[in-house]
């Protein structure tokens, strides 16, 4: 009997351990609990965040990514839209890439069959506020910066670092819109002025289908015909024609569509041309576009253009893909 209880309590022994290790890690667990901080810590002010339509995937509202997806491959090629904050009189923000694509301004088309579908490309949206801030490392995970018309010019440091991204040899996009609010040309200037490049004000002219175009060069590669609506065309002085390129122009000026507000007509010089598509490249193989108009690229259908009329689905095709450099 005695041997008999003896071998009962030395197999309790391992149970007893093995209790004693379970207690112990429960234990240390609800203190590590108890000591985590707690919440999320707040962004400090003036940092970028996803806001409008932006979800909240990515630190600018990444589309495009596989989760867990650990296969070997190249990584993905990155489009950033940097969208201002204005909402027009519809009540609704316009030409956002992320948003429900249910309004015929919107641009959802343009990424999901454009830019994921035909380029797989990953695309970020980020709203630009007065007090929010574009800087190098927002830029740098990008193949391309798309300037989506602030109501803001940019701020010198601003200037410096999307000067320093296409010197590296980013590629950058701009366009203007009198929807993006009444001062939005202002951030487009700020930055291409550089170059002997000016967006001019929205011509407030009906919907125009341009046909002078270069077809020799890469994003004109089988376009015949772009068609807009109430553009914001570029002025390009006649010491800059050396290194800017005209792809595309609404001629004549006088024709209906392409005819210049008074006031931009009178800031023209001897030697100037006025174009609404213009590219140029820099040595470090830093690429940049202007185009006259959003409509180009706008789900549709409704007023004005979009990119299912004449070849505008085409034309941001081969745009997009010369400026991710596929």
């Amino acid at each position: 009997m005695v041997a008999s209880t003896h071998t009962r309590r030395l197999r309790r022994i391992p149970v007893l351990i093995l209790s004693a290790w379970l207690v112990g890690v429960f234990l240390l667990s609800g203190c590590s609990t108890q000591n985590a901080a707690p919440g999320t810590v707040a962004a400090p002010a003036g940092v970028l965040t996803p806001r409008a339509f932006v979800p909240a995937a990515g630190s600018a509202g990444e589309s495009g990514k596989t989760a867990g997806n650990s296969t070997a491959t190249a990584p993905q090629k990155r489009v950033l839209f940097i969208q201002g904050d204005h909402v027009p009189a519809s009540g609704y923000p316009q030409s956002r890439v992320l948003d429900d694509g249910r309004k015929p301004e919107s641009f959802s088309r343009l990424r999901s069959q454009v830019l994921e579908g035909d380029l797989k490309l990953g695309v970020g949206e980020i709203v630009l506020t007065k007090t929010s801030r574009i800087d190098a490392a927002l830029l740098a995970p990008y193949a391309v910066v798309v300037l989506g018309s602030n109501d803001r010019a940019l701020t010198p440091a601003e200037v410096g670092a999307l000067t320093a991204y296409y010197q590296k040899g980013g590629s950058v996009l701009v366009y203007a819109d009198s929807q993006f609010g009444p001062n939005n040309w202002d951030s487009d200037n700020s930055f291409i002025g550089q170059f002997g490049m000016h967006v001019l004000t929205d011509n407030y002219q009906p919907a125009v289908t341009i046909t002078n175009v270069v077809s020799a060069h890469p994003i004109m590669n089988g376009v015949k015909a772009i068609r807009g609506e109430g553009i914001s065309q570029f002025r390009i002085s006649a010491s800059a024609l050396g290194q800017v390129k005209v792809l595309a122009s609404c001629t004549p000026q006088t024709r209906s569509g392409c005819i210049l507000p008074p006031a931009d007509q009178a800031t023209l010089k001897p030697g100037d041309t006025v174009a609404c598509v213009v590219v140029r490249e820099n040595a470090a193989g830093g690429r940049l576009a202007g185009v006259c108009d959003r409509n180009f690229f706008q789900n549709g259908p409704g007023p004005g253009s979009d990119l299912g009329q004449a070849d505008d689905r085409l034309f941001a095709r081969n745009l997009f893909r010369w400026l991710s450099k596929q």
